[in-house]
C-alpha cells in the first residue's frame, strides 16, 4: 500500500469512528440532557428579542463612493489624509513602515449622531500588529475640532507598492482612497455580541416548551443574520461585529467599550487577512470628553 493510500484510509477509518460516536454515543447523551433539562419558555424568547430591540443604537452606514475624494477634508477609507496636528507626518511602526491609514472621518460628513462630534476629523491609523492578548491592535489616533487645513500628507512609496505588508487594500484604496457617504438609521442590537450570547437559550441545548417557541428558535439564526447584515460593511455607531468573539464577553476589562468610532469590513477593494473585522471603540464616557486616545481598536480574522 502506498504512503498516499495508507494515510487515506486511516482519515477515512478517523471520520468513520467519529461518526458512529456522535450517532451511538453523543447524540443519545445530547438528548438525554435536553430532555431533562428545563423547557425553553416562551417568556424567555420573547425577553431575549425585547432586550435586543432595546439595545438599539443609531447608527451613519458608510457606502465607499465609485470615484476620487473631492476634498482634502472628505470622510474616506486609505488614500492620503489630511495634515492635521502638530505632527503632520505620515506615523511608522516599531519597524519604521508606515502604518495603513484606516479612515479619515470627517464628522461634517455624518448625520448627527447622539454623543458624536458634529464636526472634526479624526484620523485612524494602524499596522494591525496586535499588542496584547486582548484583542488590541497597534494604532494611531489623530483628531482636529476644527480643521482649518486644506494640505495632504504624501503617500509613502512603501504604501503605493503592493507587497505582504500592504495588501489587505486595494490599490484605489491605496493610493487614491475610498470616499464615505453616509445615511442614518438605527441598528438592534447585535445577538451574538456579549452580553447577549450568554443569555441565548438556544445555547442551552433544551427543547421548547411548546410549538410556537420552536417556531421562534427555528428562525433563530436567520433572524440574528438578517439584523448583523443590517448593518452594512462599514459604519460610524451601532454595535460591532467580530469574526471570532466579542472581546467585551472574553475580557471584562474592555467592557466600557459600547460606542463604535468606526467599523471596517470586507468589500471589493478590503480584505483584512480572512475576511477579517476591524473595530474601533470608545466608552460612552471618553467619547463625550474627546479623549479619543482611549479608543480601542481589535481585528480578528477566519
Amino acid at each position: 500500500m502506498s504512503t498516499v493510500l495508507y494515510f487515506v484510509v486511516v482519515i477515512a477509518a478517523f471520520f468513520a469512528v467519529v461518526h458512529l460516536l456522535d450517532r451511538f454515543v453523543w447524540q443519545p447523551k445530547r438528548r438525554k440532557e435536553a430532555e431533562a433539562a428545563p423547557r425553553v419558555t416562551l417568556a424567555e424568547v420573547r425577553s431575549f428579542w425585547n432586550d435586543i430591540e432595546k439595545s438599539n443604537l443609531p447608527i451613519a452606514k458608510a457606502t465607499v463612493q465609485d470615484r476620487p475624494p473631492l476634498t482634502p477634508q472628505e470622510s474616506r477609507i486609505g488614500g492620503a489624509p489630511l495634515a492635521i496636528g502638530n505632527d503632520a507626518v505620515w506615523p511608522r511602526n516599531a519597524n519604521s513602515f508606515p502604518k495603513a491609514l484606516v479612515a479619515q472621518i470627517n464628522f461634517a460628513d455624518l448625520p448627527q449622531i447622539e454623543g458624536f462630534p458634529k464636526r472634526g476629523v479624526l484620523q485612524i491609523f494602524s499596522s494591525f500588529e496586535m499588542i496584547d492578548d486582548t484583542g488590541a491592535c497597534d494604532r494611531v489616533i489623530r483628531w482636529d475640532p476644527d480643521p482649518q487645513a486644506d494640505e495632504l500628507i504624501e503617500i509613502p512609496s512603501e504604501i503605493q507598492k503592493n507587497t505582504r505588508q500592504t495588501r489587505d487594500f486595494s490599490e484605489t484604496a491605496r493610493c487614491v482612497g475610498l470616499p464615505l457617504a453616509f445615511a442614518a438609521d438605527t441598528a438592534p442590537g447585535n445577538p451574538y455580541n456579549w452580553p447577549f450570547e450568554k443569555n441565548d437559550p438556544t445555547m442551552e441545548n433544551r427543547l421548547p416548551e411548546n410549538e410556537e417557541v420552536a417556531a421562534i428558535l427555528g428562525e433563530w439564526e436567520d433572524r440574528s443574520e438578517r439584523i448583523v447584515a443590517g448593518y452594512g460593511d462599514h459604519w460610524v455607531g451601532g454595535h460591532p461585529t467580530f469574526v471570532q468573539y466579542d472581546v467585551r464577553g472574553e475580557f471584562p476589562a474592555c467592557r466600557h467599550l459600547d460606542r463604535v468610532l468606526f467599523h471596517l469590513g470586507c468589500d471589493d477593494q478590503i480584505n483584512l487577512g480572512d475576511a477579517g473585522l476591524l473595530n474601533v471603540m470608545i466608552s460612552h464616557e471618553a467619547l463625550a470628553h474627546r479623549d479619543f486616545q482611549k479608543a480601542y481598536l481589535t481585528l480578528d480574522c477566519g
